[in-house]
Formats: structure tokens, sequence, C-alpha cells
């Protein structure tokens, strides 16, 4: 007997075939004393109503038909068969805001820099003091591997803190134990507390770094921003956007992205909360 059942979760639509067939284990392996078997899933009774899997339209019991059903355990590991989602993250009924059961609340309209403190997850203002914070995972930080760690890194060993052969090799988005320590030392000089975490002030004095080097095109072409002297003098690290103000007579000036990371490469990434896997 072959059972069809198709469901729906979100927005992903779910196929599930399972052949029944009742007594072929027993027939193979030539009946042999020593032979052992598993009863397969779908022979099974999950939810105790005397009605197997394969034939029951509630697997799990719990009153939604597996039709439309967005969480269905038929082998009790906690995780929906389809999708490998605890209930929770399934039905959208996280109740501590970790889905994805990291540690860390997830990122979401509600937290915008998820557990960490901050209200700009990827630096959509003129201002970086409302970034997500950004520490070494190993003391509760969560985006140690992310496109704002770049930044901070190119920050830091363009202002001539941090070792490498040059910028790109240090700014890998790793927030590691060198680039910590490189962190502290910039702290040390600018008078802050030098624990290591880039928070809103850290943050404000990393911005204070960067200067424009080129002009763009207001409300088409970001400005280029960089460093003039030193390490990486002249070559593009940021973007940022401008735009006219209302009454024509003024620049507002908008988010900030990066540059790829290879020199004087003109394309642009998210200055972000996100992985910079495939980015750089």
């Amino acid at each position: 007997m072959v059972k069809l059942i198709s469901q729906l979760s979100g927005s992903a639509s779910r196929l599930l075939l399972i052949g029944v067939m009742a007594g072929a284990l027993a027939s193979c392996g030539g009946g042999s004393s020593g032979d052992t078997t598993t009863t397969p899933v779908g022979e099974r009774d999950l939810d105790g109503d005397n009605i197997i899997n394969d034939l029951d339209d509630d697997d799990d019991g719990d009153g939604v038909a597996d039709l439309v059903d967005p969480f269905t355990d038929r082998d009790g590991d906690g995780l929906d068969d389809d999708s490998l989602l605890s209930e929770a993250a399934a039905t959208n009924t996280d109740t501590d805001g970790d889905a994805d059961g990291d540690g860390f609340t997830d990122v979401s309209d509600a937290a915008v820099c998820g557990s960490e403190n901050g209200s700009d997850n990827n630096s959509s203002n003129n201002t970086w003091d409302d970034n997500c914070v950004v520490k070494r995972t190993s003391i509760g930080g969560q985006f140690a591997d992310s496109l704002f760690s770049v930044g901070i890194q190119r920050v830091v060993y363009c202002s001539g803190y941090g070792t490498g052969e040059n910028y790109g090799a240090f700014a890998d988005g790793e927030y590691g134990p060198g680039t910590e320590a490189a962190v502290q030392e910039f702290q040390r000089a600018e008078g802050l507390t030098d624990d290591g975490i880039v928070g809103p002030i850290t943050w404000g004095r990393l911005r204070q770094q960067v200067e424009l080097l080129t002009p763009g095109t207001i409300g088409t072409v970001p400005d280029t921003y960089g460093f003039s002297n030193g390490r990486c003098a002249g070559i593009p690290m940021f973007y940022q956007s401008t735009t006219a103000s209302a009454t024509g007579d003024g620049i507002v000036l908008g988010g900030w992205e990066l540059a790829r990371n290879a020199p004087n490469e003109t394309v642009r990434i998210p200055f972000s909360y996100e992985s910079p896997f495939g980015r750089l």
C-alpha cells in the first residue's frame, strides 16, 4: 500500500512517499532464527491510537492533520521530519527568540541586533555607534564572524594596530584573539576601557578614523572613504550613500557599505551583522 502525503510548512511544500510492505521483511534472509528486524516507521503507531502511521491522517496525534501539519516527528528525535527544525521553530512558537537553538536571541524586528545591544544591524544610517555590539564568541559575542568584524579590522589595521601582510589578510571577518588585541590597543590609544568589545563608544571612535577619499554623486554614486596616509593610503574601504535634503539645499548622509576586499575594487558589499563567507 502506498500513502502519499502532501504537507505544507510556511511557504515550503512537502512531499512524502512511504511504501508499506507488510510481511516483506519476514520473508527476507531465509527465515533464519538469528535474523532480527526493525519495524519500519510507517508500520508503527506513533500516537497509540491503534492505527499504523502510514494509514493515520494524524501520525503524531496532535489534532492537526498531517496534510497541513507544520511539525510531524515520526522518528521521535524532537525535530520535524522534513525541515529538521524544532517544534517551536517549525510552528513559529519559539518563546525565547532562539529558534535556531544557538544560544542567542535571533535578529528580528523586535531585537534588531539579537542578543547584543544596538539598533542598526546593517549600518543603515550615518552613525556607527548604534551598530550591533561585536566581541569574541568566547565572551558571548554572536557577531564575531561578520561583515561588521571586517569593517572593524580594516579600521584598526589601517590605523596602525594589528599585524599582517596587508589589510586583506588581517580583515578576514573573524574576530579572534589577534583582532581583539588590536582593538584593545586602539581603545587604549583612544583613552577607552580596553575590554576588546566594540560597543557604542568604540564604534564612534572607529568612525572618526576614516576619511573621505572621493566624493560621489548625490543620490546615485556613494562617497568613498578610507585613509589618506599610512598602511592603506588611498585604498577604498567604505562607501556612504548621500541624498539631497527635502529642501534641496543640503545633503543627507545615509547608510554604509564595505568595499569588497580587493584593492581599489568598486564592488560594494554589506556592512552588517551577516557572515562574510563568500562575500570577500
